[in-house]
């Protein structure tokens, strides 16, 4: 009996705290996720000597994002490649002035096919349109990691291109069911590439699709 007064006298002291408990608004959370994603790159280089078509390579890499609401945050590290190709000896033509910039007078009857890879880092601030489908826009810092010479054009391939460069980023991303997610991007380069010592601008423009899979 005394047992029971007592279980008594708690519930009775502890039920208005629990109602007042569960009155209280509920405070949500920032959602987290970390993925890999796996795409296609289409990028053109705009220039005098260059061939201006899009040229397709591979994109990948990993993204976390941090989302609250409407909006939210995607830092991304992705490794990306794209060929250059000048048009027809006109690299030569522009450039020979520069006679540290190629192997020898062979290079006047050459094409210029150069393969880049990069490493990618953008940081992309979202807004939700709709459900699922999110607006992305922000900037990307690329650095170069390896240039491919093919034909054995010039002396220095990676020399040719800027070590580093800035771009903005605009897309859009759906966030699927089943931890999947798909998006579109354009990425404008903002400086040249031309890192020789004659003038000239080489501006980088990119189309890029992509697939994604969370895990966390």
């Amino acid at each position: 009996m005394k047992k029971t007064s007592i279980l008594l006298v708690f519930l009775a002291l502890f039920f208005p705290l629990l109602s007042q408990a569960q009155a209280l608004p509920k405070v949500s959370i920032p959602s987290f996720d970390l993925g890999l994603k796996v795409g296609a790159n289409f990028e053109k280089l705009n220039g005098q000597t260059w061939d201006g078509g899009y040229k397709a390579g591979f994109l990948g890499g990993v993204f976390a994002g941090l989302r609250y609401h409407k909006v939210g945050v995607q830092i991304e590290g992705l490794f990306s490649q794209t060929h250059y190709q000048t048009t027809g000896s006109q690299l030569y033509t522009v450039y020979k002035g520069a006679p540290s910039l190629f192997n020898g007078a062979i290079d006047s009857t050459k094409q210029g096919n150069f393969r880049a890879s990069y490493f990618n880092i953008p940081v992309l601030f979202e807004y939700k349109l709709i459900p699922m489908l999110w607006l992305q826009i922000g900037p990307q810092y690329s650095g170069i990691v390896s240039v491919k010479d093919e034909n054995d054009f010039v002396k220095d391939a990676k020399g040719l291109f800027k070590s580093g460069t800035v771009s903005g980023v605009v897309g859009l991303e759906l966030k699927l069911p089943l931890h999947l997610n798909a998006g579109a991007r354009y990425v404008l380069g903002f400086s040249s590439l031309n890192a020789t010592d004659v003038s000239g601008a080489w501006q980088q423009r990119t189309l890029q699709l992509h697939i994604g899979w969370t895990f966390l």
